[in-house]
């Protein structure tokens, strides 16, 4: 009933993840096309999943997981025979790994019981945001397009800006600018390659105070006020030129933010923002 996925089950597998996972089609088309899959298979229908993928994680030696069965199949055991396979197969894997992550919804389902029996435990969540309100009022601050120039403060103030809450769920190292040479050039490239366009920076009087990157498809991600000018309202600011940015374009605006990240939720909550989904990754050393 356990069978290697082949080209043509993509899209059928990837619109059975979807029914479960409130991602992008486009998130997870890219998850299934790196990853290593297997399904279970019942006359002819595929019911199950589960990939692995040990270049995912953004954790040298760390393998990314899912494990996913329609609910009509569920407590019958191929989620656990799903899980075995994968295991197995990173057992027996050249670049066997020394941990594995998966990724599951705690906002309905058995998925934390699932993991939690096999060992996993939890090291951050996410909830998935979406605004359903309209335009507002524009920023009052200065807005303008990142440039090279702006590397080196651009990743130190990201950097002191997200150290409390890395610090606050022991996610190392918790300043971003300690991250190895090889993930920080990594970094820096994606910015300058792929991100450039889509990164706004704040000013007041000249000052930078901010930051955040817009997607083509409504999303927002890496939003931060520079500690030093944190609790001074910048970050409502920040938000609003997204949503007015994203709805002039026709689209939702949404947003993924750490569950552990009490001040961003509630900033968005009071914003228009309201929770769709949430998410917890756990973890499990591999032996």
């Amino acid at each position: 009933m356990i069978r290697q996925a082949q080209s043509k089950d993509k899209e059928t597998i990837v619109t059975m993840i979807g029914e479960g996972m409130l991602w992008r089609t486009e998130e997870i088309d890219d998850i299934v096309e790196k990853a290593t899959v297997y399904i279970w298979e019942e006359n002819n229908q595929i019911i199950g999943c589960g990939t692995y993928d040990l270049n995912s994680s953004g954790e040298d030696g760390t393998a990314e997981i899912y494990v996913y069965t329609r609910p009509d199949h569920r407590k019958r055991g191929i989620g656990s025979r799903l899980l075995d396979k994968l295991w197995l197969e990173l057992q027996q894997h050249e670049e066997k790994p020394r941990a594995v992550m998966a990724t599951y919804r705690v906002d309905h389902g058995q998925g934390a019981d699932f993991f939690a029996k096999r060992g996993f435990a939890s090291i951050w969540g996410h909830h998935l945001m979406k605004y359903t309100g309209e335009i507002g009022p524009e920023p009052t601050l200065d807005v303008r397009k990142f440039s090279e120039s702006d590397m080196d403060m651009y990743i130190q103030a990201q950097s002191d800006a997200y150290y409390e809450v890395r610090k606050g769920i022991d996610l190392q190292p918790y300043r971003l600018a300690d991250y190895p040479e090889k993930t920080m050039n990594a970094w820096k490239k994606w910015i300058l390659n792929d991100m450039r366009e889509d990164i706004y920076l704040f000013e007041h009087e000249g000052v930078f105070v901010g930051s955040l990157i817009i997607t083509g498809h409504g999303e927002v991600y890496d939003v931060f006020v520079d500690p030093v000018h944190q609790g001074k309202g910048y970050g409502k600011e920040l938000v609003r030129f997204f949503v007015n940015r994203t709805l002039e374009k026709g689209l939702q605006p949404h947003l993924v933010t750490g569950t552990h990240n009490e001040p961003a939720i509630v900033l968005y909550e009071r914003t228009g923002f309201q929770t769709f989904q949430t998410t917890t990754t756990a973890k499990r050393d591999f032996a």
